[in-house]
């Protein structure tokens, strides 16, 4: 028996062994046809079979050729066949069997995915070669695509019909999308810790109700885990994490029942704090910015801040390239002890500032915004401030920077900007009940020539008034931060029963003024004179008998003033801020040691400040406030157009405050508004922005405001309030539209009654 075992072994060996021998028998190739090759190349067949006459072959060669022909992905059939042989070789066939080519895909059923949506999920493309994983990969992302969705019920048939006109293929996709599946409710397992409502507030995805859309989408759940992980680890759970969710089906088939699993694992304390490899900062001064202290509960999220804000004083100071690695060892009683090991890298400095997209702005122009310089450490609130300097002049649709380190401490910094419109056709209109249609009509060049200067022409008009003025401004006087300006201008006002004469001034302004560096670069202050002349002439007989101010008819008067203005402006841009703030005290003395008929003293204080709230909705906050002192014992040294007025949109005359006609705010007489000495609004509105470039954002507000005719009737408590809402378009040479409705509280009627009305106010050119 061992011997029948042997010799049967050694039979078996000998086949195998001779096997190998015969499959490298060789044959030479003597001839080599295609068969079956429609849109394919024959040449490019033989290429890649890596056949060729005269060559010797053996069966490795021929699985080598089809396999590489299979390769090609254009085949769904290969066969290399011996057509005939020789005493010398063989002739061989290669016959194939071509997938179709695309003709079109038509989809049918698709009401909820279209246009660019769909396009971007069909992965075939006319002409292209359609084999079946082709069609399993359509199908595949059309189902992915519906179940981002929410269609976790939808269905998709794929099916090929070959077009005799060109012998191409057409994919027919029938789709069955179903209803969208909602979330039901949303469960945990594994929380012992905290409850299913408090986690539930953690995460985006929420069951269906009302105000909920209950939307199960895939990548949803994964943001979802990934704040829940944060939220555990920020109540001390370092080890916390979620090891699964699940998703299934109510019995209706008609939502989900969605569950987290959640392994919490222990809570941790912080142990001690030390540092390592620190130069530029001491300890303490690292320290000072950790949110966490040793024996708090372990916290992820206030210590990634903290990494953050130190890894931002490193990069504020040049080092760019600073890291700090945090080390945490766990002791027993699950405290961690936290080496925070620093990376300084070297200080870089600036190399070069190159600007580029300023096809109209000359470079000085942009240039001379800037606060870091070539030579300067990399310092990176420098940097921001220069950006908001460039953007605050509201030259550019955007202003990016980009900084590109060149050695192992040199950067060069791209300033990249792209030009909008600045310059405006003015075209400016309103209207009210007093004034009827007001408006104005024509242009301001606020980057002459590409200068950065501004040079305006105004005409502005209404039944009862216009004016006509002409102004320029250098901001940069010989390229120093002295501005310079001066303007001209001729006003009239007419009767037509409302104020009771007719009013006009001509004359003109000198203005000089100069940024500073103390409070802080923010500032600026600003002195104007003026000089003009007025003249009251045909007053009314009604007018003549109440004369509320004393004018005196057909007698020109000479104003003489100097005001001072002191601004601070650090808004973050200029047509729609977020953040930031405008603040201003305007001081006017005319008269007095600037001589001249008029005698008078005003003071006007304001400030606008901007704060921003959930995403992109900001808070507007804006206060104005003014009082004007008598320098004489004669009420006629004060003209009539210098008392403060208050009322609608404040185009003609006066401070604006919607839901009010114009001048119906403050002391009046009669049909004839007064004016006062005192004046106060205060105002808030909630901006959300639609549009960026150009800026389109819509708002609500509230404010309220008045106006006193002597010092001790001044109450801010006081104020005749409104509400409403509104629309702002910035459009390119004509600058900002504007729409509001206002609803005023505090109306009054002849017996004074008060009422509540809702008005419009539009207008283009300026905002409220």
């Amino acid at each position: 028996m061992k011997r029948f075992v042997l010799t049967f072994l050694s039979v078996i060996l000998l086949v195998l062994c001779s096997v190998p021998a015969l499959a490298q028998d060789r044959l030479r190739v003597l001839g080599i046809s295609i068969e079956g090759n429609e849109a394919t190349d024959a040449g490019l067949i033989r290429a890649h079979s890596g056949l060729s006459v005269g060559k010797d072959i053996t069966g490795d060669d021929i699985q080598s050729a089809i396999r590489q022909l299979w390769k090609l992905g254009l085949f769904s059939d290969v066969k290399i066949v011996e057509e005939r042989s020789t005493a010398e070789g063989v002739y061989l066939r290669i016959d194939v069997r071509e997938f179709r080519r695309l003709d079109k895909i038509e989809v049918k059923g698709n009401r909820k995915l279209k246009g660019d949506d769909l396009k971007n999920v069909l992965t075939l493309t006319t002409g292209q070669v359609v084999r079946p994983a082709d069609v399993s990969r359509l199908k595949q992302s059309l189902t992915k695509k519906y179940e981002e969705m929410g269609y976790l019920l939808s269905e998709i048939q794929i099916e090929q019909d070959t077009l005799e006109s060109n012998g191409r293929v057409r994919v027919n996709v029938e789709i069955q999308e179903g209803d969208r599946v909602k979330v039901r409710q949303v469960e945990f397992e594994g929380n012992d810790a905290f409850a299913d409502k408090k986690l539930r507030k953690r995460i985006r995805t929420t069951r269906k109700t009302l105000f909920r859309s209950g939307e199960y989408k895939r990548e949803k759940i994964e943001e979802d885990k990934a704040a829940l992980v944060a939220f555990y680890q920020s109540q001390g759970y370092r080890d916390a994490e979620v090891v699964g969710d699940t998703a299934v089906y109510t019995e209706d088939k008609r939502g989900l029942i969605l569950t987290f699993s959640i392994n919490e694992g222990p809570v941790y304390k912080y142990g001690t704090f030390t540092w390592a490899n620190q130069r530029l900062f001491s300890e303490e001064e690292l320290s000072r910015k950790l949110r966490v202290e040793s024996g708090e509960k372990y916290n992820r999220t206030d210590f990634d801040r903290s990494m953050a804000e130190i890894g931002s004083m490193y990069y504020d100071k040049g080092y760019i390239y600073a890291t700090v690695n945090p080390v945490e060892t766990v002791k027993d009683s699950h405290i961690v002890d936290v080496k925070l090991e620093v990376s300084e890298g070297s200080e870089f400095k600036v190399n070069q500032i190159y600007v580029t997209g300023n096809t109209k702005t000359k470079e000085k122009v942009i240039r001379r915004e800037f606060t870091l310089y070539p030579g300067e450490t990399f310092d990176v609130s420098k940097l921001r401030r220069s950006i908001r300097e460039v953007t605050i002049l509201n030259y550019f649709a955007s202003v990016v920077p980009d900084v590109l380190p060149i050695s192992d401490n040199l950067v060069d910094l791209y300033i990249n900007v792209e030009e909008k419109s600045t310059d405006q056709a003015n075209v400016s209109a309103g209207y009210s009940q007093r004034d009827g249609f007001i408006g104005s009509v024509g242009f301001q060049m606020n980057n002459l020539l590409g200068n950065g200067q501004q040079f305006g022409l105004d005409w502005s008009f209404g039944n009862r008034y216009h004016s006509v003025s002409l102004s320029f401004t250098e901001p940069w006087f010989r390229n120093t931060r002295t501005l310079l300006g001066v303007s001209f201008f001729d006003t009239y006002r007419s009767q037509n029963n409302l104020y009771g004469f007719n009013e006009n001034i001509i004359g003109g302004t000198l203005r000089v003024g100069r940024r500073l560096r103390w409070p802080d670069d923010y500032f600026r202050i600003d002195y104007i004179y003026r000089l003009d002349r007025s003249i009251y002439t045909d007053f009314t007989d009604d007018f003549i008998g109440n004369n509320p101010r004393n004018l005196v008819e057909d007698d020109p008067r000479i104003s003489s003033s100097l005001t001072q203005l002191i601004t601070r402006d650090s808004r973050n841009e200029a047509e729609f801020p977020s953040q930031g703030s405008v603040n201003s005290l305007r001081l006017e003395m005319t008269g007095g040691p600037m001589l001249g008929d008029d005698q008078f003293f005003k003071t006007e204080l304001g400030n606008q400040w901007y704060s921003p709230l959930l995403g992109d909705l900001v808070l507007m906050s804006e206060t104005k406030a003014g009082v004007l002192e008598q320098l004489s014992e004669d009420s006629r040294d004060v003209p009539y157009f210098d008392y403060f007025f208050m009322g609608g949109s404040g185009l003609s005359l006066g401070t604006s405050l919607r839901g009010y006609d114009d001048r119906d705010v403050g002391p009046q007489s009669g049909s004839y508004a007064l004016g006062g000495k005192t004046m106060f609004k205060q105002s808030l509105e909630l901006r959300y922005p639609i549009v960026r470039n150009p800026t389109i954002y819509v708002l609500g507000f509230a404010e309220g405001g008045n106006v006193w005719a002597r010092y001790e009737d001044t109450n801010p408590g006081d104020l005749r309030k409104s509400i409403g809402f509104g629309a702002r378009l910035f459009m390119p040479f004509i600058g900002m539209i504007g729409l509001d409705y206002g609803y005023g509280i505090d109306n009054y009627d002849s017996r004074g009654i008060r009422y509540g009305r809702w008005l419009p106010h539009f207008q283009f050119g300026r905002t409220f």
